[in-house]
């Protein structure tokens, strides 16, 4: 399942997606909604976009239960280790999260800043969708 979005909200979004990927080495690139919508969504990998919207949505569900029930406060970031790579997940607010993934561990810290900074212009972007389109 995809979230349609306006042409302006769509080039927008595209302009600030190809910023993160210039500025990390970035393998994967997605923003899907709570419920694993795909808004937009890249890979290098041959893994299905779809899929793994719908596995990071309930990732980052089932962390951001654990924190509260630990009462960590507000769930932040989800991060994954892999022995070849690492995967981000980040929610912009309490609709809409970001994706990002990277084999190269080198580049991992600067991917993780990266991601971190361009999340509030996502959520601006994001902010006048309406809750029917997903």
């Amino acid at each position: 399942m995809s979230v349609r979005v306006t042409q302006e909200i769509a080039q927008t979004l595209s302009r600030e997606l190809h910023a993160i990927v210039n500025e990390a080495e970035i393998d994967t690139l997605g923003i899907i909604t709570v419920t694993g919508a795909r808004v937009a969504f890249f890979t290098k990998t041959n893994a299905d976009s779809s899929e793994l919207s719908a596995i990071s949505a309930a990732m980052v569900n089932s962390s951001n239960l654990a924190v509260m029930k630990l009462e960590f406060g507000e769930l932040a970031d989800v991060m994954l280790r892999g022995t070849s790579g690492f995967l981000i997940l980040r929610a912009l607010d309490n609709r809409f999260l970001l994706v990002g993934g990277t084999k190269k561990i080198e580049t991992f810290t600067k991917a993780a800043k990266v991601l971190v900074s361009h999340c509030p212009q996502i959520a601006e972007i994001l902010k006048d969708v309406p809750d029917e389109m997903y």
